[in-house]
């Protein structure tokens, strides 16, 4: 029990991640509610809650985006509830929803994503060769491909459109309601947004609170990536369209590659020697051809 709470261990190492997530939900929640109320801006305040939900979700994946939903809507639950189970449902079916665009993909994933696309670029080559067919415009809303956006870009743009969809959402009840929707309403809606964007800003000491922006030097570092670049080999190798042949493959049979040169050259100098002594040949045999005349 003590090696598993010993520091740096995975349980340690879990269990602080966890801390300082929830610590970081319960900062960006008292400021929502102590101090934007006094920084309104044409009548508006961002959505704080939204901005730590993104930095949740780019930073630590699609679980702790639900976690930060949840916990914010049981926040939100409990100390200004208007609508019952209103915030415990639309915060974490927010979060989860947006994960799925905005999150980083595990290894499997990035990998399967980049076999998909070599295919689709094969395709796409077939296609071109091909230019008597008719083109088939295809729409696809999934992420196809294999590499991430810039991390601060992702949150700027999760936390725009989870500020931008729980307006909608508020709109639609509004509506629902009786209440008229006019221009001044979605006008309201745009600014608010765009002033969540602008509160995106505070990502950067909130990834610097989780760790994110710490590099580790020495020869413990460059252990780490060696198993990093290890384990990117190890998924290449397991790929079924591997970006090049195994360098290891072409070392086992050098070897005879050797000896077929080696039986070539062999072959090359009979040969040369066969025609060499071929016309001295047919000189001796003239030579006896008169003698007997």
């Amino acid at each position: 029990m003590t090696g598993l709470l010993k520091k740096g261990s995975h349980v340690w190492t879990a269990g602080v991640k966890f801390l300082k997530a929830l610590l970081l939900i319960l900062l960006y929640y008292l400021l929502q509610a102590a101090a934007m109320p006094h920084l309104k801006v044409l009548g508006v305040m961002p959505n704080l809650n939204m901005v730590a939900i993104a930095v949740m979700t780019v930073s630590y994946g699609k679980l702790y985006a639900f976690i930060a939903g949840a916990a914010i809507g049981i926040l939100l639950e409990t100390m200004a509830m208007t609508i019952p189970l209103f915030y415990l449902i639309i915060y974490p079916v927010l979060a989860l929803l947006l994960a799925q665009v905005f999150a980083d993909m595990s290894d499997v994933k990035r990998e399967i994503r980049r076999l998909r696309e070599s295919q689709r670029q094969s395709e796409a080559a077939e296609e071109v060769k091909a230019s008597f067919k008719p083109r088939r415009l295809r729409f696809r809303f999934r992420r196809n491909s294999s590499n991430d956006l810039n991390p601060h870009l992702r949150i700027l743009l999760n936390a725009s459109a989870l500020s931008l969809m729980f307006e909608g959402v508020m709109l639609v009840y509004i509506a629902l309601v009786g209440i008229r929707v006019e221009f001044a309403h979605l006008l309201r809606a745009l600014y608010v947004m765009i002033y969540t964007a602008a509160c995106c800003v505070s990502m950067f000491p909130a990834r610097a609170f989780l760790g994110l922006y710490r590099r580790r030097r020495g020869p413990k570092a460059g252990l780490e990536q060696e198993e990093g670049a290890d384990s990117r080999e190890i998924l290449r190798k397991l790929a079924l369209v591997p970006d090049e042949a195994p360098q290891g493959a072409g070392k086992s049979f050098r070897f005879l590659k050797g000896k077929r040169e080696k039986k070539a050259v062999k072959d090359a100098a009979g040969a040369e020697a066969g025609h060499a002594s071929s016309p001295a040949a047919s000189e001796e045999e003239r030579g006896d051809e008169d003698h007997e005349d």
